[in-house]
């Protein structure tokens, strides 16, 4: 990666939300958005209640027009609309259980052993669905007590029949709606995805989305944990797909403050590669920002990391996203604050800093609704929309709660 490849991307960066004036004289304009919503095609969130809520209804709520709300049913509306939204729903099973309760899983190709998985799987899931087991489903499918070396090396594979056909479908479906609502000048709607990458309960998740259309968009499927655990591999499927069918991309890390400290790392990445003058330019190029807070709580830092700082203990979230997760063990490479540092201690080692980044919210809610207003907010999950329902936790007993959850945040260009 050269320099001048960085600023192009940094330059990518803003240019793809259309937030670029046409010469540097130019009267500057502050506009809103949301880089990071799931809607119903998300497998966790059709599991957490969320049934109705799907892209076009993100899109339009976005916009500023009413819609159901897909839990409580009632009418909802955002205050002060946005000018921008990313739905990045999750890669891996992306659409998969929406389609297996409402359609069914297709039979195409399958042989008579698939068949019958198929229905079984058919099964299963309409049970969980029309009985209300989503969230202990959806715990049993969070990873098992691992270490994140040995986890990292064997991802997640889908036992799902034809759980590759239905990915496929949905997201030629899902980036055809986020064409359909693209307003130039006036609303931009930009396609993107979730790489959920979570060895053994250490959350790496990338947000990545393009200023690409549809018709180019449609030329590749979302890179998955299914293909790798590993950043380095998401990077390379990145620089591969964008030299083919010339996309733009930008990845955008997501809740580092539970990454048990694998986020922002010192001396070598999880895969082993040596943080390098090469390694840091690299990741620089594809990750220019960090989304510092989310619904999911603040990544900027910690009492443990930054103890001579009153304000440190905002908005903590010590809940790892795994089967009988470890107490919360907060260090330097879970936060913002301590990876800026971090990141001139490395350039001053080999030249180059990977850690160079801007900041952005986001909200990263799962109702499909875009709430980071505070008298508006809708929670997490549909589920956690009321405060009866807020408090269910997600799993077992020291989990989180709804009332786990903040309205926060959103990405100021």
């Amino acid at each position: 990666m050269t320099g001048n490849r960085r600023i192009w991307r940094l330059a990518v960066c803003v240019g793809m939300l259309g937030l670029v004036a046409g010469d540097a004289g130019a009267e500057k304009q502050l506009l809103w958005g949301d880089t990071h919503l799931h809607t119903s095609y998300s497998f966790d969130a059709y599991l957490n209640l969320n049934r109705t809520a799907d892209p076009d209804t993100a899109y339009r709520y976005a916009k500023g027009l009413p819609v159901v709300h897909p839990f409580h049913r009632a009418r909802v509306q955002i205050e002060t609309p946005l000018d921008f939204l990313v739905v990045a729903d999750h890669a891996a099973y992306l659409g998969g259980i929406r389609h297996i309760d409402t359609e069914g899983i297709p039979r195409e190709g399958l042989g008579w052993r698939d068949r019958i998985y198929a229905r079984l799987t058919e099964r299963t899931i309409r049970n969980v669905v029309a009985e209300d087991k989503g969230m202990a489903f959806f715990s049993s499918l969070l990873p098992e007590p691992q270490s994140v070396e040995e986890a990292a090396a064997s991802p997640p594979t889908s036992a799902i029949p034809a759980a590759e056909a239905m990915q496929r479908s949905s997201w030629q479906e899902s980036i055809r709606i986020t064409d359909s609502h693209y307003q130039p000048g006036t609303f931009t709607s930009l396609i993107g995805w979730e790489w959920s990458s979570i060895p053994g309960g250490a959350n790496l998740h990338r947000v990545v989305f393009t200023s690409a259309g549809s018709e180019v968009a449609g030329q590749f499927q979302p890179f998955s944990t299914s293909d790798s655990s590993y950043p380095e591999d998401l990077w390379a499927w990145l620089e591969e797909t964008s030299a083919r069918t010339g996309a733009p991309f930008v990845a955008i890390p997501h809740n580092s403050n539970i990454s048990k400290g694998y986020m922002f790392p010192e001396s070598q990445s999880l895969k082993g590669t040596p943080i390098s003058a090469d390694f840091a330019r690299t990741r620089l190029a594809w990750e220019p920002v960090a989304e510092i807070t989310q619904i999911k709580g603040d990544s900027e830092t910690h009492p443990v990391v930054s103890p001579d700082d009153p304000f440190a203990d905002f908005e903590t979230y010590p809940h790892y996203i795994q089967q009988n997760a470890p107490p919360y063990d907060p260090g330097r490479g879970d936060y913002v604050r301590s990876a800026l540092r971090r990141g001139l201690e490395i350039e001053g080692r080999v030249g180059s800093n990977p850690y160079a980044f801007g900041v952005i919210g986001a909200t990263d809610s799962h109702t499909g609704l875009a709430t980071a207003e505070e008298a508006n907010f809708w929670g997490k999950f549909p589920r956690d929309s009321t405060p009866e329902a807020k408090n269910a936790r997600w799993r077992a007993a020291g989990g989180p709660s709804g009332w786990s959850m903040s309205a926060s945040g959103l990405a100021a260009v």
